[in-house]
């Protein structure tokens, strides 16, 4: 066997293991984005789609876990105000706002995969954040995994992550508050005050930050995600190639909107 010195840095990069990289969003319609992260973990799941990586952003809009209430995590009529929807995804945790200002990223790989291969979804949280946390201090951010689910800078979330272990996959997807508006969030979201006290801080802005607030200046979601990219290839060994979503990956998608994503049954009751 030839030594892996004899190699050249772009040789090794390409013997690397090869995850699928989509920016495949509907920036205005969160249902079909939330439709499309499904989908892609069941076609993971089923041999049919390589793992992948996949960026994308939501218009105003509060995500809840599968399991939550809309009507104690909602305030319902500051979403109106702001213009706010209101959907559910189909993982646990907490609800999280989206805006133009917020990168969200999702991984999907085969269960027993080599990164997470104990099927606790607490090592998945922290394995599959490193990523993240590496891109996030690739550009300055001094972000910290803080468990059990998500990234802090000083004490202050700035990313909140969820994840399953179902379909024979592994699938994990966080938000960024990259540049997100903080006063809306405050209003939208009712954030029990145990959990605040529990921080030590007032109010739910208090509790959070911001990539650029940490920068001290403006950045683009493009550039978080770039330094993102470069985060998950180094921490994780593995070389990030552009793709597509499969026809049957749509289809799926599509099929998951009308049926469960695009239903007031599904995103706002119980």
């Amino acid at each position: 066997m030839i030594s892996s010195k004899h190699y050249s840095p772009r040789e090794r990069y390409r013997a690397l293991e090869t995850w699928r990289l989509v920016d495949h969003e509907y920036r205005d319609n969160p249902s079909m984005n939330l439709a499309v992260e499904e989908a892609i973990p069941r076609m993971v799941g089923e041999g049919k789609a390589p793992s992948t990586v996949r960026f994308w952003h939501n218009s105003n809009t509060i995500v809840i876990g599968c399991f939550q209430s809309a009507k104690l995590e909602v305030n319902m009529q500051a979403c109106k105000e702001t213009g706010t929807e209101i959907v559910r995804r189909f993982t646990g945790g907490g609800a999280v706002y989206h805006d133009s200002g917020n990168l969200n990223y999702a991984i999907s790989l085969p269960k027993g995969h080599r990164l997470v291969p104990d099927h606790n979804l607490q090592s998945v949280f922290q394995r599959l954040s490193e990523g993240a946390v590496e891109g996030l201090r690739r550009l300055g951010v001094k972000a910290e995994f803080q468990p059990v689910n998500d990234i802090q800078v000083d004490g202050k979330k700035v990313s909140g992550a969820a994840g399953s272990i179902r379909w024979n996959s592994v699938f994990h997807h966080g938000c960024i508050l990259v540049g997100s508006d903080l006063s809306i969030l405050g209003k939208v979201l009712n954030v029990p005050r145990v959990k605040l006290e529990d921080k030590h801080v007032a109010s739910v802005q208090k509790r959070v930050t911001t990539v650029r607030d940490e920068l001290g200046r403006d950045i683009t979601t493009k550039e978080v995600r770039d330094a993102i990219v470069g985060g998950i290839e180094s921490c994780y060994e593995v070389r990030l190639e552009s793709g597509v979503l499969m026809k049957e990956e749509v289809r799926l998608a599509e099929e998951l909107y009308q049926t469960k994503y695009s239903r007031l049954e599904w995103n706002l009751e119980p």
